[in-house]
């Protein structure tokens, strides 16, 4: 490992979970489940279809899917024939840590890596979460990017996503037309320009309402709402629950798994 590598994670809080690995001949869907943790898909075998928040993915074998903490993730379609994967959970917080894609094909086939990851978690969890640091950097060092100014957008968005940021918004700073712009972002991650910015928006809000004390008006004000009520229709429509009950439901297990 780089020592500049070394320095990145030195600054991350970062842990390794838990693991697995699963085997079925039989018909099969995942369940719908809201984790606190990040969790790796690495399909062995089969096609897993799985949708998380209002994305949806169809993972291949060979293909690697990440899914985000406190986002409610599950199955869209039954998996028949035979099916196999890893499944990975970790912690960390700076995902700009670890820049890989959410969905992609790494170079490599990772089928060793994780056999090995998941042995050394059961004789030496410390050296199972180094290893798996190692592995997560050289992912981001090493993704293959299907469309690179479709991630700079999309990290366009995600760094903007305090404020009210419209389609026309992000559609002028690249110099592109809104339909355009639309069908770079849907040919690599599965959504349209739109949904891009309410799920990057929705995250923003989500992670202030875990991690800090601001009143519900004051994180209305600091995303750009013009008033409170207005928030909080926002937030209902999108998520089927209000703020303070997002922060009640989820408080506890984010303090609890520091």
């Amino acid at each position: 490992m780089k020592k500049s590598d070394m320095l990145k994670i030195n600054k991350t809080d970062f842990s390794f979970s838990n693991m697995g690995l699963f085997d079925s001949e039989a018909e099969w869907i995942h369940p719908t489940v809201t984790i606190d943790t990040y969790e790796i898909i690495y399909v062995l075998a089969g096609e897993i279809h799985l949708r998380e928040g209002d994305v949806e993915y169809t993972v291949k074998k060979g293909e690697l899917l990440l899914l985000e903490p406190l986002r409610e993730h599950g199955g869209t379609a039954t998996s028949t024939g035979y099916t196999s994967f890893y499944w990975l959970h970790f912690q960390t917080n700076e995902r700009a840590a670890f820049p890989f894609p959410k969905h992609f094909t790494p170079r490599d086939d990772l089928s060793r890596r994780l056999a090995e990851l998941m042995h050394l978690q059961r004789s030496d969890h410390t050296i199972a979460e180094l290893a798996l640091a190692r592995l997560l950097l050289e992912l981001g060092s090493r993704a293959e990017y299907g469309n690179r100014t479709a991630h700079e957008i999309y990290e366009f968005i995600r760094i903007n996503a305090h404020r009210p940021l419209t389609v026309q918004d992000v559609a002028k700073r690249f110099g592109y037309s809104a339909d355009h712009l639309s069908r770079i972002l849907k040919a690599e991650f599965g959504s349209d320009t739109k949904s891009a910015i309410v799920k990057q928006r929705l995250e923003y809000i989500e992670s202030l309402l875990i991690n800090t004390d601001f009143s519900i008006k004051e994180i209305a004000e600091q995303c750009g709402f013009e008033d409170e009520n207005k928030f909080v229709k926002f937030f209902k429509y999108h998520t089927a629950t209000t703020p303070s009950h997002y922060r009640s439901r989820y408080f506890y297990v984010h303090m609890n798994s520091k």
